[in-house]
């Protein structure tokens, strides 16, 4: 009996090792993975080629669910004014829901992920689509997270440009005219947009009415810069940062370049930012401010930041911020704006002030 009893504990205690065994290495895959989010989050602040080089453990990123280019999701409008979430596979399904070919059309690509509240992007694109109605707006979002955005920069670009592709060809299928579509894109969205635009255009042989790149990113190669004046009948730049985020150069046909922010080499920022990465999200939230609240954010073509700040410019050939640009701009176009919202100095931000001393808590929170 006592032997018996003995060899019950003994028994036991293998099973008690064999659990411990089973749990100590998913415990230590999860505190990795902890550590790949943490380390990429931190990454990020410093700008892509700090993010692009993360020494993250990959190989247990990988073991995780949404890094596949397959987990991108896309955001449409239902008849009954619900916005709904589809697999981007869902593409040919599209024509089921409330997109009308009598109305002009928004493809947002969203390929960037901040844990900043006041810059969450998807809130923002959520209330755009609830609130303008007048539009068929379809947001696609590769990255819902930061380890999204890591495997997007990093390996999926071609693929996602792919999606945008089919996407622009399954809605021409479905009766939309190309003319009538605007692709924007924010960072690495931008990239995307531009390269489903160039592949449509070369399939096709038609080219969608306009490109909108937000602050263009850098990336993690200068060869996946693609945005390009001619992958769409008009291509416009909002510029942000201009040094470790966001391209400094003109890419467009109108490029703006709001306080002249990324227009030169310099350690500038944003109204209202204490940092680089709220600089690159500052024309996002312009972008924003003008297509929900209808908010005229007026710009002047100009020589350069130089003459604009000497009141030397074109002031008769003026554009708002948005999605309607007359089409005979061209070139490039500075304002000024706030540092809080509404950001707008209206036709007062035509002419350069000085810089505001007054910090913004909303952007610098």
């Amino acid at each position: 009996m006592q032997q018996a009893t003995s060899w019950r504990g003994w028994l036991c205690g293998l099973c008690l090792i064999a659990i411990w065994r089973h749990a100590e290495p998913t415990a230590s895959i999860d505190r990795i993975q902890k550590h790949n989010l943490e380390l990429l989050s931190q990454q990020l602040n410093r700008g892509w080629r700090a993010f692009c080089d993360a020494p993250v453990d990959e190989g247990v990123m990988a073991l995780y669910d949404g890094i596949n280019p397959s987990d991108a999701r896309l955001h449409v409008m239902t008849i009954t004014n619900q916005s709904i979430q589809l697999p981007i596979k869902s593409m040919p399904e599209l024509r089921d829901f409330d997109i009308n070919p009598q109305r002009k059309t928004l493809i947002y690509v969203n390929a960037f992920h901040t844990a900043d509240s006041y810059f969450s992007v998807q809130e923002h694109l959520m209330l755009l689509q609830t609130t303008r109605r007048d539009l068929n707006i379809i947001i696609v979002d590769f990255a819902t997270n930061v380890a999204q955005l890591y495997y997007t920069v990093r390996h999926h670009l071609s693929v996602h440009g792919y999606s945008i592709y089919k996407l622009l060809s399954s809605l021409t299928e479905a009766g939309i005219a190309p003319e009538d579509i605007t692709l924007a894109g924010h960072s690495v969205g931008a990239n995307i947009a531009a390269l489903g635009a160039d592949l449509f255009a070369k399939s096709s042989k038609r080219q969608v009415g306009q490109l909108i790149a937000i602050d263009p990113a850098t990336m993690c190669r200068t060869t996946d810069i693609l945005v390009r004046y001619n992958v769409a009948a008009r291509v416009v730049v909002l510029h942000g940062e201009g040094d470790v985020f966001g391209v400094r150069v003109a890419l467009g046909h109108v490029d703006i370049y709001p306080n002249g922010i990324g227009y030169f080499p310099r350690k500038k920022l944003q109204p209202g930012c204490d940092s680089k990465i709220c600089s690159h999200m500052y024309p996002f939230v312009l972008f924003m401010e003008a297509l929900i609240e209808g908010v005229m954010i007026p710009a002047t073509k100009c020589e350069s930041w130089a003459k604009f700040r000497q009141g030397d410019c074109s002031f008769e050939n003026t554009i708002n911020i948005g999605l309607i640009y007359p089409a005979n701009a061209k070139g490039l176009y500075f304002c000024m704006t706030q540092p809080n919202p509404p950001f707008t100095y209206m036709e007062h931000g035509l002419r350069y002030r000085a810089k505001q001393t007054e910090k913004s808590n909303s952007l610098s929170a």
